[in-house]
């Protein structure tokens, strides 16, 4: 397969691209030998981003080797169930059929299969308009759904189409005859080639702007656009995600962060903003955890050091198409917010990452305590809620680091009512850290308050973001409100730098 994807892009590139360099020969030789990224970045001198360009021009995709032999061993995942919070992490990446992590920047497929079994049932039809190697076409195949996949890269569908070349037996052959899988040339902006109202789901992973690079230097590739045009084109992307969606019909994104100068770049929110701005409604925000992300030695030193954190989550946006306008603000649930009391000991190690899990000792008091070693040196405060600002002043003076616990929609009207207040309370080149909970509304669907609060601060010179980062907080099924609803189990902490110059 990979031989003859090599001699495809080759043929095609080979009057359209100069000679390759002598070192990128070498490197292309090596990686054919079976060296590892980071042994070639050691021999040659060479960054990651630099294989990938020499793998992407040579074989016209961006895969992380050019020989890949998939023996399909079993065709469905051993003890799989359903995930029923808003939390997942998948000790495994996910290896049956012809899943493989070859292609780059791929998604595990535990991840369509949890939203194609959720939100589909068999005969219907799927689409991913950034289909890349496939692997929701894999899914839809083994679970009986019909499955159209775009992708602007051609090399890209070639790949996915021998992907999902397998045959079904046994017990998996149940809806082999009755569905098809399908892969076209396209551009996700453009999706003219897929009638109105037609797809049953939409379950894609876009680029995350231009992390990384999934074509030879393709004008139209989004994995090309910087963070603020990559925004705007998939706002295009959107519009027609939700023109080609059938009515009640669901859209599920996975979309990461960026960072830049040690400060995240949240794009993940912004990309959800982009499909609520379309006229979706949000039915569930799912954080994807890494797995296997905690820090030590070199990392961890430079994290403390530097005060930054390593990407750990993703947020699996699930969509769905209402037809009927329905006002959320009627339908809000009471705002619930646990009051923090106490004075935390010295914590032994920090946590690094963006997610902060705590396997031992009280819940709360690791997370402030977290913040306090990490962003404040003497005094800190907390507000339980954004209406005792007004009462807090005396308390608020001269601390350099000041914790808001904010959740639903009531009390981000308070606290966006109050930031000038707050503003003058928090003493030059402080932090404020506000606590936020996607809430669960009457209809089934979530109010994204983190999303609206990082919203309203982004348009605010005084606040420059630093971090965001996910807390776990366990099952929680007493938070669901519906068999079809997942339990919302995690917190966010927005980390902001404050100016009151506007100067950060």
């Amino acid at each position: 397969m990979a031989n003859e994807l090599g001699k495809q892009a080759t043929s095609r590139s080979a009057t359209t691209a100069p000679c390759t360099s002598d070192l990128e020969e070498q490197v292309f030789q090596a990686k054919k030998e079976g060296l590892s990224d980071r042994d070639i970045g050691k021999k040659f001198n060479v960054n990651l981003r630099f294989i990938e360009k020499v793998m992407t021009k040579r074989l016209g995709v961006n895969v992380s080797s050019p020989i890949v032999r998939k023996s399909v061993r079993r065709l469905q995942p051993a003890d799989f169930s359903l995930e029923t919070t808003t939390v997942w992490s998948f000790k495994s990446r996910g290896n049956w059929a012809t899943h493989n992590g070859n292609y780059r920047g791929n998604w595990s497929p535990y991840i369509p299969r949890n939203v194609i079994l959720r939100y589909s049932r068999p005969g219907d039809l799927v689409l991913d308009c950034f289909c890349g190697a496939g692997t929701t076409g894999v899914e839809c195949k083994l679970t009986g759904r019909n499955f159209t996949g775009i992708d602007i890269n051609p090399m890209a569908i070639e790949l996915a189409r021998k992907n999902v070349d397998f045959s079904l037996c046994g017990e998996d052959c149940e809806h082999s005859t009755q569905t098809s899988v399908e892969f076209k040339v396209g551009d996700a902006r453009d999706l003219s080639c897929i009638s109105d109202e037609s797809i049953d789901l939409i379950c894609t992973h876009p680029p995350y702007a231009d992390i990384i690079h999934y074509t030879d230097n393709q004008k139209e590739d989004l994995s090309f656009y910087p963070n603020g045009a990559f925004i705007q084109e998939m706002g295009k992307v959107a519009k027609e995600n939700y023109r080609v969606l059938k009515p009640d019909g669901y859209c599920a994104v996975l979309i990461g962060d960026m960072r830049k100068r040690k400060s995240v770049v949240p794009l993940g929110f912004s990309v959800i903003n982009q499909y609520l701005g379309a006229g979706f409604s949000l039915k569930e925000l799912v954080i994807k955890r890494q797995h296997n992300c905690k820090t030590t030695g070199f990392w961890y030193n430079n994290s403390v050091k530097y005060n930054f954190l390593l990407l750990a989550h993703e947020y699996l946006a699930v969509f769905q198409k209402a037809s009927a306008d329905v006002s959320p603000q009627a339908m809000l649930g009471e705002d619930s917010v646990e009051e923090i009391t106490f004075e935390p000991a010295r914590l032994e190690r920090l946590e690094s990452t963006t997610v902060w899990t705590f396997e031992h000792g009280d819940f709360w008091k690791n997370v402030v305590q977290n913040l306090v070693q990490r962003y404040d040196g003497a005094g800190y405060s907390i507000i339980s809620r954004p209406r005792d600002i007004d009462v807090s002043e005396n308390i608020l003076c001269s601390r350099s680091l000041v914790i808001v616990s904010c959740a639903g929609q009531g009390q981000f009207t308070k606290l966006r009512e109050r930031l000038e207040k707050l503003l003058s309370l928090i003493p030059e080149k402080g932090y404020l850290a506000v606590v936020c909970r996607d809430v669960r509304l009457r209809d089934g669907t979530i109010y994204p308050t983190a999303v609206e609060v990082e919203s309203c601060l982004r348009n605010r010179s005084e606040f420059k973001i630093k971090e965001i980062v996910i807390v776990p907080t366990g099952s929680e099924t007493h938070l669901v409100c519906a068999d079809e609803n997942l339990a919302v189990s995690h917190i966010y902490l927005l980390i902001y730098s404050v100016r009151r110059d506007g100067k950060i």
